[in-house]
């Protein structure tokens, strides 16, 4: 057991029964490793409420030991990838009670079991990962319209980017776009176009990007007591993909948002900002899922085989599966190429050095980057 973990647990027990500073979140310590947690949190479904208390539950039971590591290089990147993984760190969980607020979402009331020694081993091995494959780099571009005006400043792309920096994140300076890939991302955007986009998203070293539109719209105007009100609503749709194999990771529509002001052009920012509000987190949420499991080397990794004919890709489909570290494979054949996608827990990287170790007189390996592998097809 560490000392930072055994520090942690030391502060907690000596605390006793600690009130969370906001509303009447408990902790209590229940033995050496775990914390009793009772949060209240809400979200747009009773799911997306219970997985927002889990996580709460999770900062909160482990606030100690987490904030001990405030001063680590990557720490919020660190611990908000951690925090992804609330589930499991809950040992048991109650749902205690649930309510529909006015506003149409549903806050629940729970209490959880929290296991502070998984949190103490995971941080470790985040913290080593994080420090071999460096931070990721993210583009944002949303297009957004008050009715049919494109805006050159987007309200919903500048709080996605905010979240996101917040969580350690690099991302793609707009400062360093010229106006010449400004009018292309427009263009990519306006045609839904994620391969012109992937194309400038990779031209600036991301390895990520995330795109769609937003867009705000006039209702009909009301008067009360005088005053000209006007109503806009306005509506998104963000999707995030993989910029070296343009792998769609996420789409995320949002519900409609209202704004009124006595000024048009505010009654449109306010609805805007409320999409912005609504959209934001769930894009951080998606990223960071992705980024932990990239980091635990789980997911998809392409194959690219050049060189071969199409028995010899229905071959190379069979032997594959023979690789253990290889759980599925798919993908099409086409002018002498095979396009494969491979369902493995292991980094690409490590995966070649398995294809390489297991399949060297079949396969030459070309180039390998972080989720595509390149070869020629060298077998008879």
């Amino acid at each position: 057991m560490s000392t930072r973990y055994l520090t942690a647990i030391a502060l907690v027990a000596v605390m006793g029964m600690v009130t969370a500073a906001r509303g009447q979140d408990t902790v209590v310590p229940k033995g050496e490793n775990l914390v009793e947690v009772t949060v209240t949190a809400g979200g747009t479904t009773e799911q997306d409420a219970i997985r927002a208390a889990m996580r709460r539950a999770v900062e909160i039971g482990a606030g100690t030991y987490i904030s001990s590591h405030s001063e680590v290089k990557d720490f919020v990147l660190i611990r908000d990838t951690i925090l992804t993984r609330s589930a499991g760190f809950i040992q048991s969980h109650k749902v205690l009670s649930k309510r529909t607020l006015p506003d149409d979402t549903i806050e629940v009331k729970l209490v959880a079991v929290v296991s502070i020694q998984g949190i103490d081993d995971m941080w470790g091995v985040v913290a080593t990962l994080l420090q071999q494959m460096g931070r990721p780099k993210i583009m944002v571009f949303i297009r957004e319209k008050i009715a049919e005006d494109v805006q050159d400043d987007s309200t919903v792309q500048t709080r996605i980017e905010n979240l996101l920096l917040e969580s350690g994140f690099l991302l793609v300076d707009k400062e360093q776009l010229k106006a010449i890939d400004a009018k292309d991302l427009q263009a990519a955007a306006a045609e839904d176009s994620p391969a012109r986009l992937q194309a400038i998203a990779k031209r600036f070293g991301a390895q990520l990007f995330i795109t769609g539109t937003a867009n705000a719209n006039a209702g009909p105007t009301n008067t009360v007591s005088g005053v000209e009100l006007f109503p806009y609503q306005a509506e998104s749709n963000i999707r995030c993909y993989r910029s070296d194999t343009a792998q769609l990771l996420s789409s995320i529509p949002g519900q409609p948002t209202r704004g009124v002001d006595r000024v048009w052009r505010s009654a449109a920012t306010k609805a805007l900002d409320l999409q912005a509000q609504q959209v934001a987190p769930k894009v951080r949420q998606d990223i960071l899922t992705f980024w932990k499991d990239v980091l635990e080397g789980k997911g998809e990794v392409q194959l690219h085989v050049e060189g071969l004919t199409f028995a010899q890709y229905t071959d190379l489909k069979k032997q594959l599966l023979t690789v253990k570290e290889i759980k599925e494979v798919s993908g099409p054949f086409h002018n002498q190429v095979a396009e494969l996608s491979l369902q493995s827990e292991v980094t690409a990287q490590t995966l070649a050095e398995k294809l390489a170790a297991a399949m060297g007189q079949t396969l030459e390996i070309t180039d390998v980057s972080e989720n595509v592998i390149k070869a020629k097809y060298t077998g008879q």
